[in-house]
């Protein structure tokens, strides 16, 4: 293991070893699509699929960088060359560009993007929904839920029976916007670094 800079491990258990350090307790929730119910939003925040022909990408990789607020890769101090940065600039850029996003949602207010969220196919029964954000200016105001039922509907008008999300346990933000959306805990898995300094 001294061969490399730094060894990802991940466990369900928690490991008391002082040279690992604990950065993310990430959480799979999931949920069965159907019988959704979609509360009405304000008539003036559009929901559209982004088209880079059309919608302001820059907009879109601004927020692409605000949903990794509690990123491992930017908690962990010993990351220094821009990785958070450069890792969700290429996830976003990778969403637009590869087949296996179903779709990126976005909400629109005032000829800007506001919000969005990411659509994967994970298996034939199975979507995965990627990254999401919410710009800063409006939040609060329910936006991120309706986002998440959004995709949850068209995951569901496109024949999927299931759909889960990634997050960080400490992330109480989207825990209780995952939740609200009738979410539930799948598993939990602890994931710590081991610097090789």
């Amino acid at each position: 293991a001294k061969i490399y800079k730094v060894i990802y491990v991940y466990s369900k258990e928690i490991i008391n070893e002082s040279r690992l350090n604990l950065v993310d307790r990430k959480v799979i929730l999931n949920q069965y699509s159907n019988n959704l119910t979609i509360e009405n939003y304000d008539n003036i925040v559009l929901f559209e699929s982004f088209r880079i022909e059309k919608h302001n990408y820059d907009e879109l990789k601004k927020l692409a960088l605000q949903s990794g607020k509690y990123s491992r890769f930017k908690y962990d101090i010993n990351f220094v060359n821009n990785e958070y940065e450069n890792l969700y600039l290429r996830w976003i850029e990778n969403s637009v560009n590869q087949e296996s996003t179903l779709d990126i949602i976005i909400a629109i207010l005032d000829s800007k993007i506001v919000g969005f969220v990411t659509l994967n196919k994970k298996t034939k029964i199975l979507t995965d929904i990627g990254l999401v954000a919410v710009s800063s200016e409006v939040r609060g105001l329910g936006l991120g839920k309706r986002l998440i039922q959004e995709a949850i509907l068209r995951s569901n008008k496109l024949g999927f029976k299931q759909i889960q999300v990634v997050t960080q346990l400490e992330n109480m933000a989207a825990m209780n916007l995952y939740k609200s959306t009738n979410f539930k805990i799948k598993e939990i898995t602890n994931i710590y670094h081991l610097w090789n300094q």
